[in-house]
């Protein structure tokens, strides 16, 4: 898919939206598969297919061993992109947290895939390194929060937009995409 160049539908002129890929058990002791969707609420549905008893670990009692967190910078000056409601973004931080197994984006630099939307409030992972990149998934919730916390208004709206960055050249974002 080709640059989408319109703030309205998320990304900005020159940032490229694509597929994500997520690989892991679906199944207790079985082999790890790999699913690829526009956002990580496809790669579900198609796990649910493929096992209608899959259940992610409980991220409230379960020990994750979280990964490390390696940040860059935030920042909440984003004039390419449209605010996000703050209320649907806690929802999309909720829905990502806890996911286990592997995520895969394709080469950068600004290729990204939607992780997460609903109600017009997204959240992005951005891949800048001119190869393919694989992190643990439960990153993503950890960025995300980050961005929600120092990036929302002090009004009574509640709107959020901002980005933080890895040392290792991906990033989260959170703003409006039309879902």
């Amino acid at each position: 898919m080709g640059p989408i160049g319109n703030m309205y539908n998320g990304m900005p002129d020159g940032y490229t939206l694509g597929n994500v890929t997520w690989t892991g058990n679906i199944t207790a002791n079985g082999p790890e598969i790999s699913f690829t969707g526009h956002s990580f609420q496809d790669i579900e549905a198609q796990i649910r297919q493929a096992n209608p008893n899959f259940d992610w670990p409980d991220h409230n009692v379960a020990d994750l061993s979280l990964p490390n967190k390696a940040v860059d910078r935030l920042s909440c000056d984003l004039p390419q992109f449209w605010y996000a409601d703050k209320f649907h973004v806690d929802d999309g931080i909720e829905y990502l947290r806890g996911k286990t197994g592997r995520c895969h984006i394709d080469a950068g630099p600004q290729f990204c895939s939607r992780i997460s939307c609903s109600y017009d409030s997204a959240i992005f992972w951005c891949n800048d390194r001119d190869s393919r990149l694989s992190i643990d998934c439960n990153l993503w919730a950890q960025y995300a929060q980050d961005v929600r916390d120092a990036c929302t208004t002090d009004d009574p709206s509640e709107h959020v937009k901002g980005q933080e960055f890895s040392t290792y050249d991906w990033n989260i974002i959170i703003g409006y995409s039309k879902c």
